[in-house]
């Protein structure tokens, strides 16, 4: 239960709506601001963060240096999701395809991506869990009404991308897809580099 509270505690914190006015078509944008649209009875929304509040917010929580430098390199993502329809709703990120403005195809940094991060780094066994709490599950399937919430983080692309997700459908996921594309984000500029090259 307590695991939960916290849980749902730095979600809100994380998701919580931040405020930011357009920026020109060819510089990403000073402040993250959220996206929302509503598909197929899917309502989502969408905001990209700045590595100030990626420091602020790892930092906050006791995370070292190195690791905070690590995340505030990335790109982070903030998605959250509910299903408002009568079907089951399976949410698999490893099926969604990033996509930047040149036509590559971007890779995310997953959950085993991350964990070897750490594990090069050092970073302590606490911090890895309050750092997988903040992710997007890597499946979950969503009843009626139920909403989840998260981060989806990737290698920074230099140039606008968009996310095309994919979520089967039904509990034995065979009553179709729905497929949306979330088109011309941008991450803000980075303030500090990796500790170190990630591995590939």
């Amino acid at each position: 239960m307590r695991v939960a509270v916290i849980l749902t505690i730095l979600l809100c914190i994380l998701v919580a709506e931040v405020s930011g006015a357009a920026a020109p078509a060819d510089q990403a944008p000073a402040t993250a601001a959220r996206l929302r649209l509503t598909q197929d009875g899917l309502k989502i929304s969408v905001s990209t963060r700045t590595p100030e509040q990626v420091i602020a917010f790892y930092s906050a929580r006791g995370f070292a240096e190195s690791a905070v430098a690590e995340l505030a390199a990335a790109c982070m993502v903030t998605v959250g999701i509910r299903n408002q329809r009568d079907q089951v709703v399976w949410l698999e990120p490893a099926s969604w395809r990033l996509l930047a403005a040149d036509g590559r195809t971007l890779r995310r940094l997953d959950r085993a991506y991350w964990k070897a991060r750490w594990e090069q780094l050092g970073i302590p066994t606490a911090n890895r869990s309050t750092f997988g709490w903040t992710q997007l599950p890597e499946q979950r399937d969503l009843r009626f009404d139920e909403p989840v919430g998260g981060n989806l983080m990737l290698a920074r692309p230099g140039q606008p991308f968009d996310i095309e997700a994919r979520f089967l459908l039904g509990a034995a996921r065979d009553e179709g897809e729905i497929v949306v594309r979330i088109a011309d984000l941008q991450c803000p500029d980075r303030a500090v580099q990796a500790a170190g090259e990630p591995e590939s």
